[in-house]
């Protein structure tokens, strides 16, 4: 499945990380991208068309899916473990393809990991604020992200009174479950879908934006329920570009010319979950590996 007829957006990243140690020793080193499922497979879809020639470790840790219902310090420690495991496999970056885990664990990742490039996702609040025509805009996520203080703080941060722009944030309970369990087109996730368009249709939204890797999944059942004017728009393409940035300033691109691999790996797997795999990543074979963490 393609995501890549959700709105592509064109934001100034910000370089911040850009002042980092160089990684031209570890041009050829991969990277790691992390999601608690395999949602995050959206935004490795754009890494891998924004960066062909980058290697990626893709790890979803489907063994504690969802992480919305996970303690804080729980989701800290887990994610201590994730990121030491990128680094044991020698990778000179690590993105945290899921909303939960930067708004859980991010900050403090970093604070730990001072000189690693750590990339977190946060919903595309910022270029929905350039895109909307009348000031309305709905913010689609789990309900996790939608009551996580960094959220709250990205809004105080972006959505300033004077921009008198109104953003709807809606927690869609139950909609990531089953996308990760590849029931994109199944008659509960389409109803569901249906029951969290009605405040977005109520308030005349004309930008959409989704908090969750998982979504972009269903951007064209999304699109569908929506007038042709609602722009839907994700994450995905700005991390993938920030991510490229970043490697680009701090001399870690990797030099071959060849496309780059992908290898993956999985805490928990089950008679299904090739089939899922494929039709979320859009490959016609992905050979998964169980690893403990």
């Amino acid at each position: 499945m393609n995501t890549s007829q959700t709105n592509d957006i064109s934001v100034v990243p910000h370089l911040r990380a850009a002042d980092g140690p160089s990684l031209a020793d570890s041009m050829d080193a991969p990277i790691g991208v992390f999601d608690s499922g395999i949602g995050g497979l959206s935004v490795w879809q754009h890494l891998r068309v924004t960066l062909p020639h980058e290697d990626f470790i893709y790890l979803a840790d489907t063994a504690n899916v969802p992480y919305g219902d996970k303690p804080q310090v729980w989701i800290q420690e887990r994610m201590v473990r994730v990121v030491d495991w990128f680094l044991a496999q020698g990778c000179k970056a690590v993105v945290i393809a899921c909303n939960t885990a930067t708004a859980m664990a991010a900050t403090y990742l970093r604070e730990r990991y001072p000189h690693v490039f750590l990339v977190g996702l946060e919903p595309a609040i910022k270029p929905a604020l350039s895109l909307t025509s009348n000031k309305k805009i709905a913010m689609l996520a789990t309900a996790r992200t939608v009551e996580s203080e960094k959220y709250a703080a990205l809004l105080e941060r972006t959505v300033t009174p004077q921009l008198g722009i109104e953003v709807l944030s809606i927690a869609c309970v139950g909609l990531a479950d089953a996308i990760d369990a590849g029931q994109v087109d199944d008659e509960r996730t389409l109803a569901l879908i249906d029951q969290y368009l009605v405040a977005v249709k109520n308030m005349h939204a004309d930008v959409v934006v989704l908090g969750c890797t998982h979504y972009p999944f269903v951007a064209n059942h999304i699109r569908q329920r929506l007038s042709p004017e609602v722009k839907v728009i994700d994450s995905g393409a700005p991390v993938a570009r920030y991510t490229k940035d970043i490697l680009t300033a701090r001399n870690g691109l990797n030099p071959k010319n060849t496309a780059g691999s992908s290898t993956w790996f999985a805490t928990q797997l089950d008679d299904n979950a090739a089939l899922r795999w494929r039709l979320l990543s859009g490959q016609s074979r992905v050979d998964v590996c169980l690893v403990k963490l």
